[in-house]
């Protein structure tokens, strides 16, 4: 068996190959002949037929300790659960809106360090850790939270406020006049967008989508799924989960659309409906999950960015968004300034502050210690309280030593219970010889430090057999990789000390299985 190692690192652009099944089959590397010159083409893009998005609604549980009325935090966890509307792109649609959020992308970067505000944007852009060196890894949100925390501890005898904000309902709330208006400022267009991008615009604005689930039930007696050597084939599969398992790649071909439209399953998205009544045109909102979704939200806030840096600035302060997260540092007397300057603004590009979700920390300097200590501020009371700690981008930060947050180390070990009961369950319900046999190789993958190295994958040779090849693809590693990264990049941290039971837990979970 021979293996081939393919040399360089391959450049990363806008062709994106997408494997969620869609209406009609999916795009191959070989694809890129046709449909570069197609994206390339503004008169074919201004006059471009987008196909309907399809929708789904994910569902993610939360819990979180509720501030009681006299501001001490209940022991209780309150139970919740988010909903959070996806839409899917076509596959030569999603390129096509790769290529313009690229356009938007390098135009959006020449703007930000035109008007100085590129080192508080941190959502959905490449920032390089150092900027002197050419092969240096891209900043996450493990060296976005150390900057702030950074900030903080480098600020010796001065009593600071770290001021959270959130931004309600985000994505849905984007006024598309003002939306406009930046997309025209970024690329210079004038006084109106030009055809290729007007299409663009339209079309992530006033869509159309299709409910997953009405597109599986009437195509799920003759769903495309792929077959070894590659063929595709018409086959029914039961429930809509089992897609991935069976190697789907389409719910139907292209040529179906026209009996999809004539069966009503497409919505409109153009138009406001309240109890059935027309209230005109839709006004706000883009679908949130689209390729160029993220770069729009970016350049939705240019303004906002730039009078909250200026503002925070002038205050020996730090500003930072991530996404519609929002952080505010500075000296502890600018607090009501500083709030009151993100409530009025945000209402100027037609969004509103979350006020339940708005946070108040105080970092008190103590002269003794030569450390700052974290206290919350209730909203309600006014009151401090020491019980509670700063968290930011997934962590948490007492003023000198930074954790990983509670609840993504309990997302993870309540991870590795469900895997090894879904494991022990699947090993018995099969019919193949490995029957009442768990696969261990995959669960030390995903939950041991085994897993946690990132590394290219081999992959089998499309017309050798015998043949594999060093791939362009990654094996990014499993949660302890990134509890390494946050180890090892952010100071005075205690992430070692939160994870030192995880090998334990793991072989516990393995002995039920193994002696059930």
């Amino acid at each position: 068996m021979r293996t081939t190692v393919l040399k360089g690192k391959k450049k990363k652009d806008w062709f994106r190959l997408k494997r969620y099944p869609h209406v009609g089959l999916q795009l191959e590397q070989k694809d890129r002949v046709w449909i570069e010159p197609l994206v390339k083409n503004d008169d074919a893009i201004a006059t471009h037929a987008f196909y309907p998005f399809i929708h789904r609604q994910l569902k993610v549980r939360k819990f979180r300790k509720e501030i009681s009325h006299d501001g001490t935090r209940s022991e209780l966890r309150k139970p919740s659960t988010k909903e959070r509307d996806i839409y899917f792109s076509n596959h030569l649609d999603s390129n096509i809106f790769s290529y313009y959020s690229e356009l938007l992308g390098k135009a959006y970067e020449e703007t930000v360090n035109e008007i100085g505000i590129s080192e508080c944007v941190t959502a959905y852009r490449k920032i390089k850790l150092d900027p002197a060196k050419e092969k240096c890894r891209n900043k996450c949100n493990v060296d976005f939270a150390n900057d702030v925390f950074k900030f903080i501890k480098s600020s010796p005898d001065k009593d600071l406020v770290a001021i959270t904000f959130d931004i309600k309902s985000f994505f849905d709330n984007l006024d598309h006049t003002y939306l406009k208006r930046n997309w025209k400022r970024i690329i210079k267009s004038g006084t109106d967008l030009p055809p290729d991008h007007y299409n663009v615009f339209r079309n992530i604005t006033k869509f159309s989508y299709v409910e997953e689930s009405d597109l599986f039930d009437m195509f799920k007696e003759q769903i495309i799924v792929e077959r070894i050597p590659k063929s595709f084939k018409e086959i029914r599969i039961k429930k809509k989960n089992y897609l991935r398992n069976k190697r789907a790649v389409a719910y139907c071909s292209k040529e179906n659309i026209e009996i999809i439209r004539a069966k009503g399953l497409i919505k409109a998205n153009k138009y406001v409906y309240e109890d059935g009544i027309n209230k005109g045109l839709r006004k706000k909102g883009i679908p949130q999950g689209s390729p160029i979704s993220a770069t729009l939200a970016n350049v939705y806030l240019l303004d906002f960015d730039k009078q909250a840096n200026d503002l925070l600035k002038s205050l020996n302060g730090i500003y930072q968004r991530y996404s519609d997260d929002m952080v505010a540092i500075c000296p502890i007397g600018h607090e009501k300034k500083v709030i009151n300057h993100f409530l009025t603004t945000i209402k100027e590009c037609g969004l509103e502050i979350q006020i339940s979700k708005t946070q108040v920390f105080h970092f008190l300097y103590n002269q003794k210690l030569k450390r700052h200590f974290c206290n919350e501020k209730n909203l309600k009371t006014k009151k401090l309280q020491n019980n509670t700690l700063f968290e930011y981008l997934g962590f948490q930060f007492d003023g000198h030593y930074t954790l990983i947050k509670n609840s993504s180390i309990s997302g993870f070990y309540r991870k590795m219970n469900r895997a090894f009961t879904r494991s022990k369950f699947y090993s018995y319900h099969n019919r193949t010889s490995t029957k009442g046999k768990v696969f261990k190789s995959r669960l030390y993958k995903r939950f041991t430090q085994i897993g946690a190295e990132r590394r290219r994958i081999y992959q089998r040779h499309p017309s050798k057999t015998d043949t594999f090849f060093l791939s362009h693809k990654y094996d990014w590693g499993n949660f302890i990789t990134y509890a390494n990264l946050a180890k090892e990049t952010i100071p005075d941290n205690k992430i070692k000390g939160q994870l030192k039971k995880h090998w334990k837990k793991f072989h516990d979970l393995m002995k039920k299985i193994e002696y059930k």
